[in-house]
């Protein structure tokens, strides 16, 4: 099927840095108009790698002891002499600085003292942006350590037809470029989104190297160490339930998302049985109010339908938010559903990785971001085919794309 771009804003240039690995991360730079992806220097407190980032002949004493007052962190807590030689030694053995309390006192504006005993010393925002400088480092702060580096995480299952659907609902291939190491088993792509307000979105988007939950929450969790997103959508292809007058196209987000595996087997009086245990995990509050705004039929789906050029449902499609059930398995028996359904009355469809993306962001170190899953009906999971698969995809990420750009600033006001 032909897919056809809806027209919404062109995206503006951006940079980011990502923790690509403890000694290099991957910049986005804009010179002249156009994106270039060069590699540049980040840290995780690491000695090791602010050492690497300069020559041998760079490497003075006033080097190393900057250096080492910002791997122990005396840009927020003083440390002692004997701490920052020993830090040395271990990395330097015999070729540690003479006398480093004589050498601290010479880096006059770049450090303060603290009286003791024993003296204890600070690395000062003049030290820190000097060291900057010398290393050619970005040097995050415990400030810039506790914020987000993107606005959006985008994870999908596959990369044809989903990813795919992304990549043009996005402002198309020209706005995307690869960033990030590859150390990782994941290809990381970026662009940058405009919102219906004017704010620049740093988006990051990524494809699971398999289908079902756990390959689901590996690429969730890894996405959020090294981009640390606002926000993680997933978008893609899902099974719909029955009910609900739901047609092919349909978006159903998961609120909550629910483990249908989880739970006990049983035998009682010679009969099997399950006795379910899962742990449901719903939006944020504030997503979940924006979102039903767009229950019921909404301006947005016929947009949709009409930049589809292919085959389309009967009647125009919607929006449903409810229990959307999630487990390692591919579903083609109407009757499993409605085992499901004795559990789960109110299931609007089955799919196999939500769970697992919206489980790694809820147990996400600080910040957490907020998750949210468009996936669209392409089947309802009896008489399974690959007919409505396209236009599925097409519908979850164009959606996806106008919700962000209208709704961004619903979500976070001061973004």
């Amino acid at each position: 099927m032909v897919r056809r771009n809806l027209r919404l804003p062109p995206p503006a240039e951006w940079s980011l840095t990502s923790g690509k690995d403890a000694h290099a991360s991957t910049v986005l730079n804009v010179t002249g108009g156009i994106r270039s992806y060069t590699d540049s220097v980040a840290y995780t407190r690491d000695i090791s790698g602010l050492i690497a980032a300069v020559k041998p002949r760079s490497r003075t004493d006033q080097y190393k002891i900057l250096s080492a007052l910002y791997c122990l962190g005396a840009d927020t807590t003083p440390v002692t002499v004997r701490e920052i030689k020993d830090l040395l030694a271990l990395h330097f053995g015999t070729k540690v600085p003479a006398n480093p309390s004589d050498r601290l006192r010479k880096l006059v504006g770049d450090v303060r003292v603290e009286k003791g005993p024993p003296l204890r010393w600070y690395l000062t925002a003049a030290g820190l942006d000097h060291l900057r400088k010398l290393s050619g480092a970005s040097l995050p702060t415990q400030s810039d350590e506790d914020s987000f580096l993107s606005d959006i995480g985008i994870v999908c299952a596959l990369e044809q037809p989903e990813f795919a659907a992304v990549v043009d609902a996005f402002g198309g291939p020209i706005n995307w470029r690869v960033i990030g190491s590859p150390r990782y088993p994941h290809v990381y792509r970026a662009c940058e989104f405009s919102t219906q307000s004017g704010i620049a979105l740093k988006v990051v988007g990524t494809t699971s190297t398999s289908m079902g939950l756990t390959a689901a929450a590996i690429v969730t969790t890894q996405l959020i160490l090294q981009f640390r997103p606002r926000i993680v959508i997933m978008i893609g292809i899902a099974a719909g339930t029955r009910d609900g007058s739901k047609q092919f196209g349909d978006v159903l987000v998961a609120d909550p998302s629910i483990d249908y595996n989880s739970g006990k087997v049983i035998r009682e009086e010679g009969i099997q049985g399950f006795q379910p245990d899962p742990y449901p995990i719903g939006l944020n509050a504030r997503l979940r109010s924006v979102l039903q705004r767009y229950r019921g039929i909404h301006p947005s789906f016929e947009e949709i339908r009409r930049a589809w050029t292919g085959s389309v449902p009967g009647s125009g499609n919607r929006l449903h938010l409810g229990p959307l059930g999630a487990a390692d398995q591919v579903i083609d028996d109407a009757s499993r559903i409605l085992e499901i359904q004795k559990n789960w009355r109110k299931l609007i469809g089955v799919e196999m990785e939500t769970y697992g993306v919206y489980r790694a962001c809820f147990e996400a170190p600080e910040p957490k971001p907020r998750f949210v899953s468009f996936k669209a009906v392409c089947d309802f999971a009896a008489e399974k085919s690959d007919a409505w698969q396209s236009y599925a995809a097409f519908v979850a990420a164009q959606f996806a794309a106008r919700f962000v750009y209208a709704e961004w600033g619903s979500l976070w006001p001061k973004s």
